[in-house]
């Protein structure tokens, strides 16, 4: 262990890591990945395997600028010094990603290994091509270890294609990570329905401090409640999931659909977000909440941890970070996402056999271990075997929902995905006022029907 904590932090000096300039949006990733590399330049590590078993070979693995993290370029180093196989992290901005690897694949120039969401529905399109663009790991060892709930959604055409490298349960819920402090000064309980949600966000805008800090600079954030409320939709429209992978219902038609739309477009109409909202990174999230100008913001359960480690000075403690559930349509489901961040490998490229080699040694329980215990995300993966971290807010969230999950829409209905971050913009427009809630809706069933359409679905016929 200790070996591997020097090697972490020595990790982003040896390991390659390039930024693709793909837009206006990449210039602070450029920057991140400058700093991270100049911080940490000269540093070596000592090679462990045998000379035989070494090759002089680079890998490029693409992945967005949120999936790469510090223990993972420590595993990619180590397995550098003892192969000789080195791994060149090529990081584009996370809202232009999706466009760039599908114009990679279509041009029949894949990376050897990228990391991306993942879902069986996404594996299931003809932007994947999952038969001609994906190395099958169905005979890998680590397939054995994958939870079943999990393996559904790397896998395509009965063939497991894909690593899932993130915590993808109740941990990685996005929830509305909240000051306890400014709570309890304001004498604020947490809210359980919409109408509590608007009282108690108007009394901390009244006191004078932000009541959320919303990243709508990253493109990708502001749609979460969108689509991660799906659990409640498919409660208060029965079957609504089923309806709509069947092409039987819209999602501009359905009254519950565009409440919500309305509800979260009201957040922005009481000035719940601020006034700066649309400059605001993701990157900044952990200093917002640590300088207690803003009370709230769409996290995860572990955020009070990776906020003390992000922010070494900050008054705001692990301890005094809490977490519940989004309340709109007085919701008290957790959203759970069965399918998430994974890494894949190009089947026509030059060096298959090495990606395998450096997946499967990534799928190692200690090295999953070392992933899970050396990630403040994360409190489990989706393999059996590990020890898990315990994480009460977690155990807080299951008592209050009274053990209550649902599968978010991504994850659910098909055609949802790909679209991310074209709802992202379309959310955007509403709070403009661009356009309505309805009409959110309605580009995302146009879109839904493009793709399905594109990919010869027989419910579109």
């Amino acid at each position: 262990m200790s070996k591997m904590k020097a090697i972490t932090s020595m990790a982003l000096a040896s390991v390659t890591v390039s930024v693709v300039l793909a837009g206006c949006g990449s210039e602070e990733t450029s920057s991140s990945a400058t700093k991270a590399a100049t911080a940490t330049a000269g540093a070596t590590a000592t090679a462990t395997a045998s000379t035989a078993a070494k090759k002089d070979v680079k890998l490029t693995f693409l992945a967005n600028q949120d999936q790469v993290h510090e223990p993972l370029t420590a595993l990619a180093k180590k397995f550098e010094s003892e192969t000789k196989i080195s791994i060149d992290f090529q990081i584009v901005p996370s809202d232009q990603f999706s466009n760039l690897l599908n114009t990679k694949l279509n041009a029949k120039e894949g990376p050897d290994l990228w990391m991306d969401q993942g879902g069986k529905f996404r594996l299931a399109s003809k932007a994947i091509d999952a038969d001609n663009n994906l190395v099958d790991f169905t005979s890998e060892a680590w397939t054995s270890t994958l939870k079943p709930i999990y393996a559904e959604h790397v896998t395509a055409n009965k063939k497991v294609v894909g690593l899932p490298y993130w915590d993808l349960g109740a941990s990685t819920s996005w929830v509305y990570v909240y000051n306890k402090k400014i709570f309890e000064k304001l004498n604020l309980t947490v809210p359980k329905t919409y109408d509590e949600f608007i009282n108690v966000l108007q009394k901390i805008k009244d006191s004078g401090i932000t009541p959320i800090y919303e990243p709508g600079a990253d493109g990708w954030h502001q749609q979460l409640p969108v689509f991660e409320m799906g659990p409640r939709i498919n409660e208060v429209s029965p079957g609504i999931y089923d309806k709509l992978n069947a092409n039987q219902v819209k999602l501009a038609d359905d009254p519950n659909t565009v409440k919500l739309m309305d509800q979260i477009n009201q957040l922005v109409v009481k000035g719940f977000y601020g006034k700066d909202y649309m400059s605001q990174q993701n990157a900044n999230n952990y200093q917002a909440i640590a300088s207690q100008k803003f009370a709230i913001t769409l996290d995860h359960t572990n955020f009070g941890t990776e906020m003390v480690n992000a922010v070494k000075d900050s008054a705001v403690k692990a301890e005094d970070i809490g977490a519940f559930v989004m309340p709109f349509l007085d919701n008290q489901t957790i959203n759970v996402n069965p399918q998430g961040p994974s890494i894949f490998a190009y089947k026509p490229g030059k060096h298959v056999a090495e990606a395998k080699q450096f997946i499967a040694y990534l799928a190692k329980p200690e090295n999953l271990q070392y992933y899970l215990d050396n990630d403040a995300k994360f409190s489990d993966l989706p393999y059996t075997g590990l020890k898990a971290k315990p994480n009460p807010i977690v155990d807080q969230l299951m008592a209050t929902a009274q053990n209550k999950l649902g599968t978010v829409m991504q994850s659910a209905v098909a055609y949802i995905d790909p679209q991310w971050i074209d709802t992202g913009k379309d959310v955007v427009s509403l709070f403009f006022q661009k356009t309505t809630s309805k009409g959110v809706w309605e580009n995302v069933d146009k879109r839904r029907e493009q793709q399905a359409k594109a990919n010869q679905d027989p419910s579109w016929k």
